[in-house]
């Protein structure tokens, strides 16, 4: 992103900012309505976070939160995925920035920016980044973006359907656990030996 638009974008930014009760936070600059299609234009920054994010090599920034209700932007460079996990509540996924997947009740999905997901907590996914990534992610109960708690990593195989299968929606590979994807030669795989993981993170599950 040009240097212009970061000084823009990190001036017009004010952390905990407050009129009153309501807590207003920037997380892209406004680039005006383009006059011939008469789209909004936003300039998303794609850069690392401040914020190391649990069980994965994420990285995060807290936004607005009440502890009940709360957003967060997420940042998942290319290669990069949150292994296989649940939440302690639902949530929305909403992609602001890049490509990756989603896998989800046996399917992976493709992911792109302007899409939004209602992910149930209770369900075990996976989120990988196909190019750099980044996610607004709206929770409820909200657990800050470090924290061990905000997800629970889950085996492999939980992610799969009933009768244990993973299908890839982009290329159209499926695997019965054990059988992985990416031995399919699929991409997608969103299995532990496939995402960028910590060096000290426990949950490389198989």
């Amino acid at each position: 992103m040009p240097e212009n638009i970061l000084r823009e974008l990190d001036s017009n930014k004010e952390p905990d900012h407050l009129d009153g009760d309501l807590k207003i936070m920037r997380w892209a600059l406004n680039m005006g309505i383009d006059a011939q299609t008469g789209f909004q234009k936003l300039a998303v920054n794609l850069d690392m976070k401040p914020v190391a994010m649990a069980h994965s090599t994420a990285t995060g920034e807290g936004l607005v939160s009440n502890g009940l209700l709360g957003g967060d932007l997420i940042r998942l460079a290319a290669g990069e995925g949150f292994v296989p996990h649940t939440h302690p509540g639902d949530h929305l996924l909403i992609v602001v920035g890049g490509e990756g997947t989603i896998t989800y009740g046996g399917k992976i999905y493709p992911t792109s920016a302007g899409e939004v997901y209602m992910i149930k907590g209770g369900v075990p996914h996976a989120v990988v980044a196909i190019t750099d990534h980044v996610i607004f992610a709206v929770g409820s109960p909200h657990r800050p973006v470090d924290s061990m708690d905000r997800m629970v990593p889950v085996e492999y195989q939980a992610m799969a359907a009933r009768v244990d299968l993973i299908h890839c929606l982009i290329c159209e590979q499926k695997a019965i656990y054990p059988a992985l994807l990416h031995q399919k030669e699929c991409q997608h795989c969103p299995c532990p030996e496939c995402l960028v993981l910590p060096k000290n993170c426990g949950n490389q599950v198989n």
